[in-house]
């Protein structure tokens, strides 16, 4: 199976809504290697949290973009809002998420993409005019506010192209009928994480993980203070199998760094036949 189309190429999750489904997502998906960094400041191993662009994060399976953005006064139009990791900017902009969100669901229109504006910096974010480019860039393709609990087969018959659930903090200049409530994060709140104590926090979330009722994202990386974000696609292959737990089943968004490296689309596919078959029963 293709990971560009697997949502629409498995149609018996079609049961299922937004924050019932287990969704693969790219942690800082605007913070990837191919980007380019100042050359003063962080080296890049210490930001790029990702391989390559979003539409290469959604061509491998990614359903879930987590954008953090901070406003930059010199740009003009889309350009105005650039991609940063901890407030370290790069060479993405708002501009190329649009252009590559479009391209993708041109080619895949039967799937579903989260976005996940998880960060909106600066005390002169232009909340108004970034609303109103979202609409003019992505107006048609954007799940309105009042249907975030149809199921996707509901979604699919209302519309041939609203495909995209965008989430950002309340904000009264955002376009409230479009933006849907912000995407609470579970993470371990400790910048530097290893594997061990990130499998230990994941443990206890899961113990007694948020409801379905509102879509929420789990966060899956590991940071050293040496070598930046850590590809711990090994480890996530563990957790994660359906044969070893039922981890992938209690999850709405898993978001992981370098996510192309790790098995994880396939055990959402497979969560989400699961959960559709549960919710049929």
């Amino acid at each position: 199976m293709s990971t560009s189309n697997w949502m629409g190429a498995t149609p018996a999750i079609d049961s299922l809504n937004i924050s019932e489904l287990t969704l693969p997502g790219t942690h800082n998906a605007g913070s990837d290697w191919r980007a380019s960094y100042p050359f003063f400041g962080p080296p890049r191993h210490w930001l790029a949290c990702q391989h390559d662009s979003f539409h290469a994060q959604l061509r491998h399976g990614a359903r879930a973009l987590d954008i953090r953005l901070v406003h930059d006064a010199k740009g003009k139009g889309l350009e105005k809002f650039v991609m940063h990791h901890n407030g370290h900017r790069n060479s993405r902009t708002l501009g190329d998420l649009v252009i590559d969100i479009n391209n993708f669901l041109e080619n895949n229109p039967e799937e579903f993409i989260v976005l996940d504006f998880h960060s909106l910096e600066g005390d002169d974010f232009d909340y108004e005019y970034f609303s109103n480019l979202m609409l003019q860039h992505l107006g048609h393709r954007l799940i309105p506010r009042n249907n975030q609990s149809l199921s996707l087969g509901d979604l699919k018959r209302l519309s041939p192209t609203q495909r995209v659930f965008a989430a950002a903090i309340s904000h009264r200049q955002l376009d409230s009928s479009l933006f849907h409530n912000y995407i609470n994060h579970q993470w371990s709140g400790n910048g530097i994480t290893s594997p061990g104590e990130l499998k230990q926090f994941i443990e206890r979330v899961l113990q007694n993980p948020p409801g379905s009722w509102r879509p929420w994202s789990l966060s899956a990386t590991s940071y050293t203070a040496l070598g930046g974000p850590v590809d711990i696609h090994g480890a996530v292959n563990d957790w994660f199998d359906l044969d070893k737990s039922d981890w992938a089943l209690k999850c709405n968004i898993i978001n992981v760094d370098f996510m192309e490296e790790s098995d994880l689309m396939e055990f959402c596919r497979v969560a989400n036949v699961i959960k559709a078959e549960q919710r049929s029963r």
